[in-house]
Parts: structure tokens; C-alpha cells; sequence
């Protein structure tokens, strides 16, 4: 991938680096190679999706941890098995995703497509907010990321044959709401068959996972703010820019 290729970093200075700002890079209509830190090149293809979220970061952050609870919202990922934790002494039942842990994915690419992929997290940053304590955070603007790849040695596969990563970034917003985008980079061989049989299906449902998240996300925000309906529920982000 040619270096004038390669996406554009704000100049932030609220975390390791700011959110990617390159218009094609974010283009929804762009399959081509996109980097994660493990496909640095880009891969053969990838999906990207983004949505703003009117709630605080806390919301994202803790639905997208709590794979347990994904089959109640996620139609993408409608369901993950635990399969190695890297805290043994946590109880089974409501397991939240760490660093270091593998799983199963249940992916519905179509209607009537459904596979199953072992994915380990990669990579897992605790929550980051301007009211968290670290002078760093502290003028706001803090990008948190969350990355997961295919777990090749588990699937026997080598990473020459088929490799992906996923990453999330959930962004803390002026107004006190989020910003939540994520990509999925496809590389390996068997990538190209991939693309030519599911790239726009995963696509679709990459946004679909933005949806589901942003619904989810209001649904936590109402039930920790006592709202009593969804007749209730008033934005956590108020049009004047200050959160609630």
C-alpha cells in the first residue's frame, strides 16, 4: 500500500494517537485494504462503519464488553462462547471480554448465511474519559480501542491463509456523547474468495452492528437513568451541546 495511501491521524493529544480522519478511509462504499496494527498493510479487503451515539462513552464501551449479553441486541454476533478467559477465577455466567480472551462467534452474514469464527482479543484499553483521573484525559477527546483477531492457532489455519482483525474505537465527544466506529480488515489467500462471496453482505451488517449498538447503548442509558419508557427517555446529550 503506497504511503500516500495510508490514512491521515488527527493531531490529537487525548490519547495515542487521534481517530483515522481520511474521507476514504471512513467511506462505507470503500472495500479496499484498510491497516490494524496486526494487517499493517491493509490486508485484501475490509468494511468500515461508524455512528454517533447520544450517550456517554460508558454505554459503547460496556455493551461491546459484555459479550455475554450480546445475543439480547447484536444481530451480527448473535451469540459468543467464552472458551478461555485469562481470569480463572471469574465466574462462567457473565463473563466480560478482557485482553487475552478467545471466543466463538456465531457471524450472520445473510439470512440464511451463518458461520461460526474463533477470535481472541487482541487488544483491550480500560474506558478513558476527561473524569477518570489522568491528567492526560483530563481536556477530553480520549479514543478508546478494542481489537480482536482471528484466532489461527485454534483453527488450524495459518495466518497466510486467512487473517482478520477487528478494530473499535469508541470516542468521547464535546456534547458528551460518542463517536463509535469500527473496521474489519480481511487478509491471506483465502481473503479474496471472502470478497467475492460476502463483502457487501459484511458490510451491511457491520452497519448493522452500529445500529444495534447505538439502540443498545440508549437502552443502558435509560435504565441506569430510571426512565420508565421509552416514552420517557429523554437524550443524554442535550441540543445546547452539554450532556444531561
Amino acid at each position: 500500500m503506497p504511503s500516500s495511501d495510508l490514512p491521515k491521524r488527527s493531531k490529537s493529544t487525548s490519547g495515542p494517537g487521534g481517530a483515522y480522519q481520511d474521507h476514504h478511509f471512513r467511506s462505507s462504499q470503500n472495500l479496499g485494504p484498510r491497516p490494524t496494527p496486526t494487517i499493517p498493510k491493509g490486508g485484501v479487503w475490509s468494511v468500515y462503519a461508524e455512528i454517533d451515539i447520544n450517550v456517554p462513552p460508558k454505554y459503547p464501551y460496556d455493551a461491546v464488553v459484555s459479550v455475554h449479553e450480546w445475543r439480547e441486541w447484536n444481530t451480527f454476533n448473535p451469540d459468543v462462547i467464552i472458551t478461555k478467559h485469562p481470569n480463572p477465577h471469574a465466574g462462567r455466567q457473565n463473563l466480560k471480554m478482557e485482553q487475552g480472551t478467545f471466543m466463538t462467534f456465531t457471524v450472520q452474514i445473510t439470512p440464511d448465511i451463518r458461520e461460526t469464527s474463533k477470535e481472541r482479543c487482541e487488544h483491550l484499553e480500560p474506558l478513558k474519559h476527561k473524569d477518570d483521573g489522568h491528567a492526560s484525559h483530563a481536556q477530553g477527546g480520549n479514543i478508546t480501542r478494542i481489537r480482536w483477531v482471528l484466532d489461527n492457532a485454534n483453527l488450524f489455519a495459518p495466518g497466510f491463509i486467512m487473517k482478520t482483525e477487528r478494530v473499535n474505537e469508541i470516542e468521547e465527544m464535546p456534547n458528551g456523547g460518542t463517536k463509535y466506529r469500527t473496521w474489519i480488515t480481511f487478509a491471506g489467500m483465502g481473503a479474496k474468495s471472502w470478497k467475492k462471496k460476502y463483502s457487501e453482505a459484511i458490510q451491511q451488517r457491520v452497519q448493522d452492528f452500529c445500529r444495534d449498538l447505538k439502540r443498545r447503548s440508549e437502552e443502558l442509558y435509560a435504565k441506569d437513568a430510571g426512565f420508565g419508557s421509552e416514552g420517557d427517555k429523554n437524550p443524554a446529550v442535550q441540543e445546547n451541546g452539554h450532556a444531561a
